[in-house]
């Protein structure tokens, strides 16, 4: 699992990994309790069913915050006041003067 991982976004790809891994965990777990409901074991099979959608749950809150973290690593710088094949930089100003931006063409 951990070599898929490697390299670029290796935290977001990591825990989105382990949410999918708790995600079928827990809904194997979930789908044992309701088997076990079936067969007449209606104590066992409450407390199997909710460790099952507990686990669900983790796995998908993981899931969610894995691509929340994915969309803050990827999420590019642009200056609202420029046009998209421009930059913004800043001259500087002589002594005492205030300096100002200016946008200048992406190299």
């Amino acid at each position: 699992m951990t070599a898929g991982c490697l390299g670029r976004h290796a935290g977001p790809r990591t825990l989105a990994a382990i949410g999918a891994l708790a995600v079928g965990a827990g809904s194997a777990t979930w789908a044992t309790g309701e088997q076990l409901e079936g067969g007449g074991h209606a104590s066992a099979s409450h407390a199997v069913v909710s460790g099952g959608f507990v686990g669900v749950a983790v796995g998908l809150a993981a899931i969610v915050a894995a691509g929340g973290w994915m969309a803050l690593s990827v999420a590019c710088d642009a200056d609202p006041d420029c046009p998209e094949d421009e930059t913004c930089r800043e001259v500087p100003a002589p002594p005492g003067g205030v300096p100002y931006k200016q946008c200048v063409p992406r190299s």
